[in-house]
């Protein structure tokens, strides 16, 4: 056993004798000694309404998590956070078998900072004018049928690169690439990264690939930072960032009572995110069936995956998405819907205050593959 899995060990074996000696907590609490990162980005967030101040949080997640959540700033006992730093800690993660009402079950206690690496971004006046340039979300284009400044899950937005002097430069190399090896769009709460810029040298010569505009779903409901970063030997030499305004509809992109209805001849959408690679979805327009309105969601192909696999990635990534979106409503079963078909078989019902989500399960058949697939329509 290695010192740090002996130090874990004996630390995880003294909270439970611990438990008998504190106060605050009860003998029927559970513990547990993790590695939690921090991120360097915070995020803000609106509570309620009539101009209540936005609240800061934290962005964490614990070791081979995906996603980052939010914490509340001071949330961890013993650790100060200072912005612009990323932290690796080690923290003992509580959970409250009788919380306080209205507040969390989970509390956490810093045990050791194992890093912290505060950002090494230049202050934009290390850089000449010409050296520098802006992110913009230029084109919202909503699922439906809407007129509305604000963007939802699935509706579709474009992006351009701009020189310091805000303007767009296409066709042409704007004269800001000289100073960077790569530009890369990325965002601290999303998983992947998106390269708009690329210079590259072999034995034949240097090559540069760049897109001055670009264009992607997202499937995050909240506000979110995204960020261009110019690279140069690996480091970091400017960064422009933006805030992007996200608002939930009825459900993802969809407005039950103000979108149009395409009810014949519906068309499907692919909906991907180039900075969330894990899914891509095939959306269909929304459409009418015992005048209810209805959408059906599935996952879309990805090579390289055996029949068996295709079928495990269909549930999982629909799950994925109705488990972020929705909350699952066990006492809501298929009567309660009015554009299933009559064979459905249902493996769980999903809502909201707008909306019911069925996922279904295909067997399939002679002519037909088995899969899974999601209706949604309003309650």
């Amino acid at each position: 056993m290695t010192l740090k899995n002996l130090k874990l060990a004996l630390l995880a074996v003294m909270s439970v004798m611990w438990a008998g000696c504190d106060k605050e907590t009860s003998l029927d609490d559970t513990y547990a000694d993790i590695l939690l990162y921090v991120s360097e980005t915070t995020v803000w967030e609106t509570i309620g309404s009539g101009g209540t101040p936005a609240v800061e949080y934290m962005q964490v997640k614990e070791k081979h998590s995906a996603e980052w959540q939010r914490l509340a700033m001071g949330s961890i006992k013993g650790f100060d956070y200072v912005h612009g730093h990323a932290y690796e800690l080690e923290v003992r993660k509580t959970i409250l078998a009788n919380p306080p009402a209205d507040a969390s079950n989970t509390t956490y206690t810093l045990l050791e900072v194992i890093s912290d690496v505060p950002s090494v971004t230049p202050k934009p006046d290390e850089l000449p004018e010409e050296a520098k340039f802006k992110l913009k979300m230029v084109q919202l284009t909503p699922f439906m049928n809407l007129d509305t400044p604000l963007a939802a899950p699935f509706d579709f937005l474009t992006f351009r690169i701009l020189d310091h002097q805000d303007e767009y430069i296409f066709p042409g190399r704007p004269e800001f690439l000289q100073y960077y090896d790569s530009i890369v769009m990325s965002s601290p709460v999303l998983p992947d990264t998106y390269c708009v810029y690329r210079k590259s040298a072999d034995e034949s010569g240097t090559s540069e690939e760049f897109t001055s505009q670009w264009s992607s779903h997202f499937f995050e409901k909240k506000d979110f930072p995204i960020s261009l970063k110019g690279y140069k030997d690996n480091e970091v030499k400017y960064e422009s960032s933006i805030t992007q305004i996200m608002r939930e509809r009825d459900f993802l992109g969809v407005d039950w009572t103000n979108g149009a209805v395409a009810i014949a001849n519906p068309k499907t959408s692919l909906i991907y995110s180039i900075l969330d690679t894990r899914y891509e979805f095939l959306l269909t327009d929304t459409q009418m069936l015992n005048s209810t309105c209805y959408v059906i969601i599935k996952v879309a192909f990805s090579s390289g995956l055996t029949d068996a696999e295709y079928l495990k990635r269909q549930e999982a990534g629909l799950r994925w998405l109705l488990e972020k979106h929705l909350g699952k409503q066990p006492s809501q079963t298929a009567a309660d819907f009015k554009t299933l078909p009559q064979d459905a078989d249902i493996v769980e019902i999903y809502g909201n205050n707008t909306t019911r989500a069925a996922l279904l399960h295909s067997k399939g058949d002679d002519t037909h593959e088995e899969y899974y697939y999601v209706i949604a329509e309003p309650k």
